[in-house]
């Protein structure tokens, strides 16, 4: 890892610098939430907004590799290195699959919608709320915004730790060679 390349400048400065601080901030912010009993949409929002972020921070260290180390590197294109990454390591293939529903929207393959695969609707489960007291003849409705959803966050916890072994143990991970 080297500072004079910048954060942006090899996949090692990336991790460091911008994927696992947005971690630590989506931490953080949601810690903060809670002890300060912020549970409302707007709060849920942020909340969510700071886990996409970095969800997709974690999916692209795999492109800042493929491409700083693109000369060395036996597979082809990138997307088949991915699919050889991910085939050894399972849980940056959850990670891709959270990240890709959230920036396709819908996914699609040659214009068949995939149904099979998340979608960006599937990353939040918003509730409407309706209660009815038959005593007083009363009604309410609210708007629920339950987060987080606690399979994606274990996605992001195992993620989270492979990333942090794989900067501690000096890459001892060796992608080239997936």
């Amino acid at each position: 890892m080297s500072v004079f390349k910048g954060p942006l400048g090899s996949h090692t400065n990336f991790i460091s610098y911008i994927a696992l601080d947005n971690c630590s901030d989506y931490t953080i912010l949601c810690e903060l939430n809670k002890e300060n009993g912020k549970d409302k949409t707007p709060d849920r929002f942020k909340e969510m907004r700071y886990f996409l972020n970095t969800i997709e921070s974690f999916n692209n260290i795999l492109d800042y590799f493929y491409y700083e180390f693109e000369d060395e590197i036996t597979h082809a294109t990138l997307d088949i290195f991915k699919k050889a990454v991910w085939s050894k390591y399972p849980i940056l293939e959850k990670v891709a699959e959270i990240a890709n529903a959230y920036k396709h929207c819908v996914r699609e393959y040659r214009q068949v919608k995939q149904t099979k695969k998340l979608w960006a609707k599937d990353l939040q489960k918003p509730q409407i709320d309706v209660s009815i007291n038959l005593t007083e003849i009363t009604t309410s409705v609210g708007f629920n915004f339950p987060w987080p959803i606690q399979v994606h966050e274990d996605v992001l916890d195992e993620a989270f730790r492979f990333w942090i072994n794989y900067i501690k143990s000096e890459n001892t991970i060796d992608f080239k060679k997936v």
